[in-house]
């Protein structure tokens, strides 16, 4: 199966031309200092190129292969140009999510797909914050304000 490390092994072994060549029929955009290309499992990846034509680095967008599978597609992507538009905040995303009732839901998610070094740090932060206190109400005082 031709998945993300299987162009990313090929793109480390060779150089921009020849990696286009051979891979034109998934490639969806490509300029002097970077390729992009679909993989089999709907995922999109930029790898990007020094100007020697050799492999620098790569990133993955997942969303392609998230946007597939959602009912309302037209529906989603237009709250999200209005939350562009309007530049939303974080606080304001939670009260979003907290109004349509998926803010554990998100917590959940969020926390199962970052890396675990990630969510430890954020636990030890939190845990830190909470140090600071000198009961458990100073913490829910604030979350009201």
């Amino acid at each position: 199966m031709m998945n993300i490390n299987y162009f990313l092994d090929d793109a480390q072994n060779s150089r921009q031309g020849q990696f286009e060549l051979d891979f034109a029929d998934v490639i969806t955009c490509f300029d002097t200092t970077s390729t992009t290309l679909v993989t089999e499992c709907g995922r999109t990846l930029v790898i990007n190129w020094n100007d020697a034509g050799f492999f620098k680095s790569y990133h993955v967008v997942y969303e392609t292969a998230q946007m597939e599978c959602v009912v309302n597609r037209d529906m989603v992507l237009k709250v999200i140009d209005l939350l562009e538009t309007i530049e939303v905040d974080g606080e304001t995303m939670q009260y979003i999510l907290n109004k349509v009732g998926m803010e554990d839901q998100m917590l959940r998610q969020l926390i199962m797909s970052q890396p675990i070094e990630e969510v430890r740090y954020m636990i030890e932060e939190r845990e830190e914050y909470e140090e600071e206190f000198e009961y458990e109400g100073d913490i829910e005082d604030l979350q009201r304000n």
